[in-house]
């Protein structure tokens, strides 16, 4: 058994015996079954509103069940959360909801549910996929940085060059996990690489690669020929038809550029 499952099971053993604890499960890869040795850990604790309060005193002490915390802190994404990091380096987030929070996308894994109220919030869940809207959205955001690229490229702003170019990766992974993994397009680039065909794999590894250095722009360029083929792609796909304008225009301005 890795790290990930010792602590999984040494956690949701603690909070099974809280008393505020209704249900626990997973979500994340350790859900779907994609889980490595360098995964994280997303617990989820079920309670009732009314017992939320006192059940988030007692956190940190269903997290050292499983080991010392080397550092914590503490977020609102879904629900209350602790952010733990453990001396193994094990990275878990453990996340408190309500019935009336229930996160209603993504599988989940039951690891402890005695009155079956994980089926019936279950029952209405869906995917990370997006419609067409969010995904032109990435597009449009993608066209628009260009244009902020563009600028920062031509003042030789190396340093916001290359921080833009990033941004222009990660909006052009949403796109490409849209068509190559349409039911978790919200998940962007993270593990991505695995999703894509060998030869646009190649394509991006290798601009990405490119980036932060002289061949900057030449990765740029790369990318937007890579965002070209998946849109028109995904524009057949959903019959529908992306404004092409200030892409068009920018990657003829790059061009000149380079």
């Amino acid at each position: 058994m890795n790290r990930q499952w010792t602590a999984v099971e040494a956690i949701s053993r603690a909070a099974r015996e809280d008393e505020a604890v209704r249900a626990v499960f997973l979500k994340g890869s350790l859900a779907l079954g994609l889980d490595d040795e360098h995964a994280d850990v997303d617990i989820y604790c079920l309670v009732e509103q009314g017992e939320l309060a006192s059940f988030l005193e007692r956190r940190l002490d269903i997290l050292q069940s499983y080991a010392d915390i080397l550092y914590h802190s503490e977020s609102n994404f879904v629900g209350p959360q602790v952010v733990a990091v453990f001396t193994d380096g094990l990275h878990v987030d453990l996340y408190a909801v309500t019935p009336d929070n229930f996160p209603p996308v993504g599988a989940i894994r039951s690891l402890w549910d005695p009155d079956s109220r994980l089926s019936a919030l279950a029952a209405g869940m869906k995917d990370h996929s997006l419609n067409w809207q969010a995904i032109h959205g990435h597009f449009s955001e993608f066209s628009f940085t260009l244009l902020e690229f563009g600028a920062a490229w031509r003042r030789n702003d190396v340093l916001w060059s290359a921080r833009l170019a990033s941004h222009l990766a990660g909006d052009l992974g949403v796109v490409l996990r849209s068509l190559y993994d349409p039911a978790n397009g919200q998940l962007g680039t993270k593990r991505l690489e695995g999703r894509l065909p060998p030869q646009v794999r190649e394509q991006m590894q290798l601009a990405v690669s490119s980036i932060g250095g002289s061949e900057t722009l030449a990765a740029v360029l790369s990318l937007c020929r890579i965002m070209r083929s998946a849109l028109a792609t995904l524009e057949e796909k959903w019959q529908e038809q992306a404004d092409w304008s200030l892409f068009d225009y920018m990657e003829k301005e790059l061009m000149r550029a380079l």
